[in-house]
């Protein structure tokens, strides 16, 4: 009776969120109570989200693990992927994983950072600010777009949200990098958070925002708990009337999307919203709302720092390399640059065949296509820039059988062709052409 009594003050202020309720451990009947929601809608939250018992050990079956380990069937729990691609085939654990890190430009912005030692920014310099009609106008000229897929305007994004009447506006972190191969914001998080949080605060005086959110995976446990340390550390540092928060992540692929994303913050199923209106204009709670990528946040605070704009992008190298790492590269830099020089090239004895750039909804590259350069415009699928390369060993047809099962898994179920087509794809055995 005593749960039940606080559950009913936590429904009356407004707090209760159904997938934090669930998350603790409470049974559908008691959340709908406390939620007002239908008791139907709590089990679709809970039937939804993989790590709802937390992160207790399971198999990766990420395309680089999934290939590492020869396709061999893996037993017990799964989970698809849990940024240690660099170490295929691993395993969902806590604990701290190293990751290497290279960068193929004299000028490091997004690792500058992790690679420079010595040339760590103090903390009040890292959060000094412009006045907001100048964040804008800087973002605006240098021309950041998002880094997590989608290569939107930055500057557009924050002066929508700036321009849309509310009293209320948030800021969220999107660090649910769910492509199996990506691991760039696992990095950033757990290695350089200030520079995360900065952006995040320049954001907020640009666009007035008060609250603010870092979206972390439940699969990276230890970035959660830096992140934590990092937000107590900066908080007399934010602009005045901002603060942040986070939210851990419980399992979905389709929670890297922005708007399925915000559902999620909300404690609800993580489905798409159709757009418009967009989230800078009615996003978390129907408030204005910016949703930016990790790496896109943490190069912010140079930008203005310098008044340039970024040449540079962090890729995920993992799968048929000697050493796979984080590299940081130049816009334009062929494939088969980035992979030799910063990759170590295939393994003795391996050639490559192919590589799968942008996850599963991204593009497959062939070998005899590797020249082809690394940017927004000629490599439209680059999404967050998660690159698995791929030996003679692996067929097309098997790589398709696995990136089909991947989308069936992880599809919300919100659209018919998705929900319908993937689970076809999936029973489908005329596939000769794949082979």
């Amino acid at each position: 009776m005593h749960l039940l009594k606080e559950w009913a003050e936590r429904r009356s202020k407004g707090n209760v969120n159904a997938l934090d309720a669930l998350r603790e451990g409470q049974d559908d009947w008691t959340v709908a109570e406390a939620t007002g929601l239908p008791a139907a809608t709590v089990e679709g939250v809970r039937t939804f989200y993989t790590l709802l018992d937390g992160t207790k050990p399971r198999t990766c079956t990420g395309t680089a693990c999934s290939f590492a380990r020869g396709w061999a069937k893996p037993t017990g729990a799964e989970v698809h992927c849990v940024g240690r691609c660099y170490e295929a085939p691993c395993s969902l654990e806590r604990g701290e994983f190293a990751i290497p890190v290279k960068a193929l430009t004299d000028e490091p912005v997004v690792f500058r950072s992790i690679l420079r030692s010595g040339s760590e920014t103090r903390m009040q310099e890292m959060y000094a600010l412009p006045a907001a009609p100048s964040i804008l106008d800087t973002l605006d000229a240098t021309g950041l777009r998002g880094r997590g897929g989608a290569a939107f305007p930055t500057g557009a994004k924050w002066r929508a949200a700036a321009e849309t009447p509310s009293d209320v506006r948030y800021v969220v972190a999107n660090g649910d990098e769910g492509d199996p191969g990506s691991y760039v914001d696992r990095l950033l998080l757990e290695q350089d958070p200030h520079a995360v949080l900065a952006g995040m605060n320049a954001c907020a005086a640009a666009t007035g925002a008060t609250h603010g959110i870092v979206y972390v995976r439940g699969e990276y446990p230890r970035a959660v708990e830096v992140v934590r340390e990092a937000i107590d550390q900066a908080r007399e540092l934010f602009v005045p009337g901002f603060d942040v928060s986070i939210h851990v992540g419980a399992g979905s692929y389709v929670c890297g999307e922005e708007t399925a994303l915000l559902r999620a913050i909300e404690g609800l199923r993580a489905e798409p919203s159709p757009r418009p209106p967009y989230p800078a204009e009615s996003g978390l709670h129907g408030r204005p709302t910016v949703v930016q990528n990790v790496e896109t946040l943490a190069v912010v605070p140079w930008i203005l720092a310098t008044g340039r704009g970024p040449q540079t992008k962090a890729f995920s190298l993992s799968g048929a390399l000697e050493t796979p790492c984080a590299v940081e590269a130049p816009f334009g830099m062929e494939l088969r640059e980035v992979l030799m020089k910063a990759g170590g090239g295939p393994p003795p004895g391996r050639r490559w065949k192919m590589a799968l750039v942008g996850g599963p909804m991204g593009r497959l590259v062939p070998e005899t296509r590797f020249e082809i350069p690394l940017s927004f415009s000629h490599l439209p699928g680059m999404g967050h820039g998660g690159i698995v390369v791929l030996d003679d060993s692996v067929s097309a047809r098997v790589l398709a059988e696995h990136l089909f099962s991947f989308a069936a898994s992880e599809s919300c179920g919100s659209c018919t062709p998705c929900r319908v087509g993937t689970a076809q794809l999936v029973r489908s055995k005329d596939r000769a052409s794949l082979s």
